[in-house]
């Protein structure tokens, strides 16, 4: 397995991460849309809001389908009617306020003609126009970022802040292709944020924390890379994700088997600290932004980012307040935390690595041998002619 070129190496993860997506339950018929709503941060000032989010169900996401995305599970479903779709999310947007801000949002990517057609986008679109939001958010690929798509979307929103969200993962494209499993080039991801910013829209780089094959340290140093790199391509918003195990997904499975481990939450506390005021003036709100620090333990995420019983409270109102307000400041309290040891191990890990005899590739070979060696049949011997 070790003399496997990273070619065969990333076939073999894709082929495995398939099958165990393939497992997953799908989405019921009848649940064509969902809202929910949050508290959220918008814009340089970042103005509390409250965002109303609308999920309608697709055939699920293109690049789903054709296994990339290891930590991912957004799910699947039958193919959908798109006029039982319409109606479904017309009745739930007649609950939302005019001026509301509002994030529309397939199973992936909301620009993707083969998930979301032409027809069914535009009509979604035009309902969410009657409510006159003050804000629409959406998230897609950056391979199918165009600019008629775009031209559309201010047509119809003309007096609406419009943001889009581009899932980067990793700036760096080995790492994104090898342990995320998403073979984008660099390109699209330059020109996502330059389609972005001409169309006058904001734009957010998704960065997460954690990626499968990274060691602690590994994964800090990526993430610290992609937040800056992110910033200089022109990206307004750097979010960052500390990814958790979920079923259904490869990334899981490692876990499973006890080869990978969420980040520690005091590794968040520690990137943000270091990179919040890179850009900020006096008296401004940085531009990072944080999601899903907080899953909670369900049949879908099995093992999230964490402290222990004693910090978890204190690092969760720390970083509350930092997605409010940005800056090094607001965690400069949690920073001298001494209530327990977790601030202490984290440090070790970062200081050096346990595997330093390794990189990510050897840890993605040993996922690979792995999986092979609990589901991949040995070839069967031929009968004598």
């Amino acid at each position: 397995m070790d003399e496997m070129s990273e070619r065969q190496l990333r076939n073999l993860l894709v082929r495995a991460n398939r099958a165990i997506r393939q497992n997953r339950p799908p989405f019921p018929e009848y649940t064509n849309s969902r809202l929910r709503t949050y508290t959220a941060a918008t814009g340089h000032a970042r103005e509390t809001v409250r965002m109303y989010q609308f999920w309608f169900r697709t055939r699920g996401c293109t690049y789903d389908r054709a296994g990339q995305c290891s930590m991912c599970n957004y799910g699947i479903g039958p193919e959908v009617d798109p006029r039982r779709i319409v109606r479904s999310v017309r009745r739930r947007l007649a609950e939302v306020p005019e001026g509301a801000h509002i994030y529309l949002s397939p199973s992936g990517s909301l620009l993707d003609d083969l998930e979301v057609s032409p027809e069914l986008r535009e009509q979604l679109l035009r309902q969410v126009a009657e409510r006159r939001p003050a804000l629409f958010a959406f998230e897609s690929r950056p391979e199918v970022f165009t600019e008629e798509k775009l031209d559309v979307l201010r047509t119809l929103l003309p007096d609406t802040q419009i943001v889009g969200q581009v899932g980067v993962e990793s700036w760096n494209p080995e790492v994104r292709s090898l342990c995320h499993l998403k073979p984008t080039p660099q390109k699209a991801y330059l020109n996502a944020a330059g389609m972005l910013r001409e169309a006058g829209f904001a734009s957010i780089a998704n960065l997460t924390l954690g990626a499968m094959g990274l060691s602690q340290k590994e994964a800090y140093d990526d993430t610290l890379a992609g937040i800056r790199d992110a910033r200089a391509a022109g990206y307004t918003t750097q979010m960052v994700f500390p990814l958790s195990a979920k079923s259904g997904t490869l990334l899981g499975w490692a876990h499973e088997q006890g080869m990978w481990e969420p980040p520690t939450l005091w590794m968040l506390v520690r990137l943000l600290a270091r990179t919040a005021d890179d850009k900020a003036r006096d008296g401004e709100a940085g531009d990072l932004s944080i999601s899903w620090f907080a899953p909670v333990i369900d049949e879908v995420v099995r093992s999230r980012p964490d402290g222990c019983d004693r910090c978890r409270p204190a690092v969760y109102e720390a970083l509350n307040e930092f997605r409010d307000y940005p800056r090094a400041e607001k965690l400069a309290e949690i920073a001298g935390w001494d209530g327990c040891d977790c601030p202490r191990r984290t440090a070790e890990l970062l200081s050096g690595d346990s595997d330093a005899q390794r990189d990510f590739r050897s840890r993605l070979r040993r996922i690979a041998a792995r999986w092979t060696e609990l589901h991949v049949s040995a070839t069967p011997v031929a009968s004598p002619s």
